[in-house]
C-alpha cells in the first residue's frame, strides 16, 4: 500500500482506537467533575495503571515479534500472529496484575477496597487485551493492509459505544461502567482482528505462507529475549513512570489536581492520535531505513513526522486551546479549562512526545535497544523530577498543581528528543555499524544452553 494512502488509514485507525477512550473518558468527567473529584483522579490514575500492565506483553514479545516479521513478504506477515498470540496471552495475564497498585493509592486519598474492586476487575481485563489488540493492527499495517487495522478499530468504537449505552440504563454503579465498557470494547475488537487475520492468512500464496509459517516455527520466548528483554525495560519504566508522575501528582498537590489535568489530557489527546497513526504508517520505513543504515531515509521519515506533527500542534491548539466560542470541547470538557494554558500545555507535550516517536524506531530497526533503555532511563527521570519539584511547587494552589503532570510529560518528550539523536548520531557515524546481521533471530545452536 503507497503511503498517500496508508497514512489516512493509519490516522483513522488510530483515531477510531482513540474515540473510545475519549468517549468513556468524558462520561467519567460528566460523572464525577462535580461531586467527586477525588474519584475521577483515582479513575485516571487507573487506566494509567492499565496501560502499564500491558506494555509488559507488549514490549517482551509483541513488539520484537513484529520486528521478526520484517524478514517475511510484507503480505505474509499476519501468519505469525497465531504463534505469538499463544505466546502473548499467559504473560499478559499475568501482568494484569500490576494494576492493583493503583489500589494503593486509592486507598490512601479515602477510597475503600470494595468501592475500587469494579475499577480494578475492568481495568485489570483491559490490561490484558490492550497487547492483543495492539499487536493484531500493528501486523495489520505492517502487512500492507492498514484499512483492515481500521476496521478492528472501528469495532472497538462500536462495541465501547454499545456497552455504554446499555450499561448505563442499568442501575449498575458508575464505577464499573467507564473502563469496563472498553473492556468489552477490547475484548470484542481483538476477536475481529483475529478473525480478519484468519481470513486473510488463507489467501496467502504458498510461498508466502510457507516463509511465514518458517518463521513463527523458530520463534518463542528465548528467541525474542535479546531484543524484547530490552524494550519491556523501557516500555514499563515509561508507563510505570507515567504512573509514578500520576500518583506523585496526586499524593502531593491531591487528586482533585490530577482530575483537572486529566481532564486537559483527554482534550489534547488528538496530537498522540495522530502521532499513532503515523508511527503504525511510517514506523516500519523508518526501522527499516535505519536496518539498512540508510540515514537519508530515515531522515526523511522524520521530517515528514515532524512536519506533520507540528501542524497539527499548532492548528489544534488554536481550536481547542482556549475557551471560546467555536470550541466544542470547552462545553464537553469544561474542568480542563478551569486552569488557563493547562490544555494548550497538555498538546505542546503530546506533540513533543509524538515527535520522539521516530527516533525511538529507528533505533530499534538498528538494533540498538540497549540506548533506548540507556535514553528512556535519562528521560524518564528528568519526567519524575519535574513532577516531583512542579507537585510540590502547586501544592497550595489546586489549579497550580494541575500543571505538574504535562509540564513533567513535556519534559520527558524533550529528553527523549535529545537522547534518541545522540544515540543515532553515533550509530550512522559508524559504516560498520550496520544490524542485520545482528537483528536476525538466532538459530537454536546460537542461544545459550538451556
Amino acid at each position: 500500500m503507497k503511503l498517500t494512502r496508508a497514512i489516512p488509514a493509519g490516522i483513522i485507525d488510530a483515531g477510531l482506537t482513540s474515540v473510545a477512550t475519549f468517549v468513556l473518558g468524558l462520561y467519567a468527567i460528566a460523572a464525577w467533575e462535580d461531586a467527586d473529584l477525588d474519584t475521577l483522579g483515582i479513575y485516571f490514575l487507573y487506566m494509567t495503571a492499565s496501560v502499564m500492565a500491558s506494555s509488559v506483553p507488549l514490549q517482551l514479545l509483541f513488539v520484537p515479534a513484529e520486528k521478526v516479521s520484517l524478514e517475511v513478504p510484507r503480505p505474509a506477515r499476519i501468519a505469525i500472529f497465531g504463534r505469538i498470540f499463544r505466546l502473548g496471552v499467559p504473560v499478559a495475564v499475568a501482568s494484569a496484575s500490576l494494576v492493583a497498585f493503583a489500589t494503593v493509592v486509592g486507598a490512601g486519598k479515602g477510597l475503600s477496597l470494595s468501592y475500587q474492586a469494579p475499577l480494578l476487575i475492568t481495568a485489570g481485563i483491559t490490561a490484558v487485551f490492550i497487547p492483543l489488540q495492539s499487536h493484531a493492527r500493528r501486523l495489520l499495517h505492517l502487512s500492507g493492509r492498514s484499512w483492515a487495522a481500521a476496521a478492528v478499530s472501528l469495532v472497538q468504537v462500536l462495541a465501547a459505544g454499545t456497552a455504554l449505552a446499555v450499561m448505563i440504563q442499568t442501575s449498575i454503579a458508575p464505577t464499573w461502567i467507564p473502563i469496563g465498557s472498553l473492556a468489552i470494547a477490547n475484548v470484542v475488537s481483538t476477536a475481529a482482528g483475529a478473525l480478519i487475520i484468519l481470513r486473510l492468512s488463507r489467501k496467502l500464496d504458498p510461498t508466502s505462507a510457507a516463509a511465514a509459517a518458517a518463521t513463527s516455527q523458530r520463534v518463542g520466548y528465548r528467541e525474542l529475549a535479546p531484543s524484547g528483554r530490552w524494550l519491556v525495560g523501557v516500555g514499563f519504566m515509561s508507563t510505570g513512570n507515567n504512573f509514578l508522575v500520576e500518583s506523585a501528582v496526586a499524593i502531593i498537590a491531591g487528586a482533585p489536581a490530577l482530575a483537572l489535568a486529566g481532564s486537559a489530557k483527554i482534550v489534547a489527546q488528538p496530537i498522540l492520535v495522530l502521532a499513532e497513526g503515523l508511527r503504525s504508517v511510517l514506523g516500519p520505513p523508518s526501522m527499516e531505513a535505519a536496518r539498512n543504515h540508510d540515514r537519508a531515509a530515515a531522515r526523511r521519515v522524520t521530517r515528514t513526522f515532524g512536519l506533520l506533527t507540528a501542524t497539527a500542534v499548532v492548528g489544534y491548539s488554536a481550536l481547542a486551546g482556549f475557551d471560546w466560542a467555536l470550541n466544542p470541547l470547552a462545553r464537553l470538557v469544561e474542568k480542563a479549562y478551569e486552569v488557563p494554558l493547562l490544555v494548550v500545555l497538555s498538546i505542546a507535550a503530546n506533540g513533543l512526545n509524538g515527535a520522539a516517536f521516530p527516533g525511538r524506531l529507528e533505533l530499534i530497526g538498528a538494533a540498538r535497544e540497549a540506548r533506548i533503555f540507556g535514553a528512556e532511563l535519562f528521560a524518564n527521570a528528568t519526567q519524575l523530577g519535574i513532577a516531583v519539584v512542579a507537585a510540590f511547587a502547586g501544592a497550595s494552589s489546586l489549579k497550580a498543581g494541575a500543571f505538574a503532570r504535562p509540564l513533567a510529560f513535556a519534559g520527558l518528550g524533550l529528553a527523549r528528543i535529545l537522547a534518541f539523536e545522540r544515540a543515532l548520531n553515533t550509530y550512522y557515524r559508524d559504516p560498520a555499524a550496520s544490524p542485520i546481521a545482528s537483528s536476525t533471530i538466532p538459530s537454536s545452536s546460537d542461544l545459550p544452553p538451556k
